[in-house]
């Protein structure tokens, strides 16, 4: 196996050990248990490790970093611990009949104040007692452990399991699960307790995102109005398109916040969701003629809840794209005055060029009269000049055919000088 090391991916082992985790130890009726599940924080979760750790090496077992759950020998019983994203888990098991299906849920603790050690707040703590047929004398004495407005009882794992609850906080503090084993194997006892439990969890959690959701459709209801009113006044121009721009901008960014403060809880809303919805399958429920499901219990309750989460993520969306619509159509609509006024600009400018032309034109006109005078003086001074050195020249002669001829010169070199300047195209 020595040279079989190069060729192992980087996380095999890793997802192997991964796959091993959150399986939850087997189990035989009769037994109680108790889960307190408490939301931790990130700044907490390392503080929570480090406990748990320790109480891992006081019981002779070690708690690895990368592990997420432990299964621990604790005072006559069995404690599992096991964390998630945001909260984690404790279920104290106690093995063997008891006088009483559910009792105070700190009796099942080490000591009384013993959840005090451990970061986090408490958001469910529920009992679960695994009873066997022949423990059941009177159901009237059932019916009495629970609420029978919303108490829920059906078969589970195809007939092998049968529950009741209520999913409500009774006078000890805790929700109460009472489940009857009519042939489960110790592993499959265990599978239906640990989805029982998650069933619960998830449920829990997933209703997280529906104050929120309530908070922001009253938002988004405003924001809504506040973006069709600034489409109305886009639509009749009723106001200066920079400021509505800024004021919708400035909803953009109201917007923008609220799917950032709602998000993340709304994603993890649907999360849980699937999950109870995953739990609930695997569980293979079979409902009783005349009492309430499961199945009908999570239809009945979380489903509205989610459904109003899941609208409000749909609203946010669609809020979003309607700004970004008005937005580029405002834009648009500024970037049209803008380009008529720059063909004005431009216009304007050519209007100018062209009167600059005429004027230039007038200009090359008299610069025509003036160098020709200037040509002529100078020429006069030249053949003046000459005849002091050559008396028998004459003058006059000379004096009339040079101003024909300098001017011809001037207009020649003008004309030559605007075809370099101005060339025709």
């Amino acid at each position: 196996m020595t040279g079989l090391t190069l060729h192992h991916h980087p996380l095999r082992d890793a997802l192997d050990k991964e796959l091993q985790q959150r399986l939850f130890p087997a189990l035989n009726a009769p037994c109680r248990l108790c889960q307190f599940m408490l939301t931790v924080s990130d700044a907490s979760k390392e503080a929570e490790f480090l406990f748990m750790q320790q109480l891992a090496r006081q019981q002779g077992s070690r708690l690895l970093e990368t592990d997420n759950d432990i299964n621990l020998s604790l005072f006559g019983g069995h404690l599992r611990w096991e964390r998630h994203g945001e909260f984690s888990s404790y279920v104290f098991i106690q093995n063997g009949e008891s006088a009483h299906w559910f009792d105070d849920p700190l009796d099942f603790l080490p000591s009384r104040d013993w959840l005090n050690k451990i970061p986090g707040r408490i958001f469910r703590i529920v009992q679960l007692s695994v009873v066997t047929p022949e423990q059941i004398k009177n159901k009237q004495v059932i019916a009495g452990l629970f609420n029978p407005d919303t108490c829920v009882n059906s078969m589970l794992a195809d007939n092998k399991a049968r529950i009741w609850t209520d999913f409500q906080k009774h006078a000890e503090g805790a929700g109460r699960m009472l489940l009857i084993d009519h042939g489960l194997t110790a592993n499959g006892l265990g599978r239906i307790v640990q989805q029982l439990f998650d069933l619960g969890n998830y449920r829990k959690l997933s209703l997280l995102g529906w104050p929120l959701s309530r908070q922001a459709l009253s938002r988004l209801t405003l924001l809504e109005q506040q973006l069709s009113d600034i489409t109305q006044r886009i639509q009749e121009e009723l106001s200066d398109d920079e400021k509505l721009l800024y004021e919708i901008s400035k909803l953009a960014a109201q917007t923008e916040h609220l799917i950032a403060e709602t998000s993340s809880r709304l994603q993890a809303t649907a999360a849980y969701y699937q999950l109870t919805l995953d739990r609930l399958k695997s569980l293979n429920e079979v409902p009783i003629e005349g009492m309430m499901s499961l199945q009908d219990f999570t239809e009945r309750r979380l489903k509205p809840a989610f459904r109003t989460s899941e609208s409000v993520g749909f609203r946010q969306s669609a809020l979003s794209n309607r700004l970004g619509r008005s937005t580029e159509l405002l834009r648009t609509r500024i970037s049209l005055k803008l380009e008529r006024q720059n063909q004005r600009l431009l216009a304007s400018m050519d209007q100018r060029a062209k009167v600059q032309l005429k004027m230039q034109q007038v200009v090359e006109s008299f610069s025509l009269v003036a160098i020709s005078y200037y040509g002529v003086q100078l020429t006069d001074k030249g053949i003046s000049a000459l005849a002091y050195w050559l008396p028998d020249i004459n003058t006059k002669l000379w004096h009339s055919i040079s101003v024909p001829v300098v001017i011809a010169l001037v207009v020649c070199l003008l004309l030559w000088l605007r075809r370099k300047l101005h060339p025709k195209p």
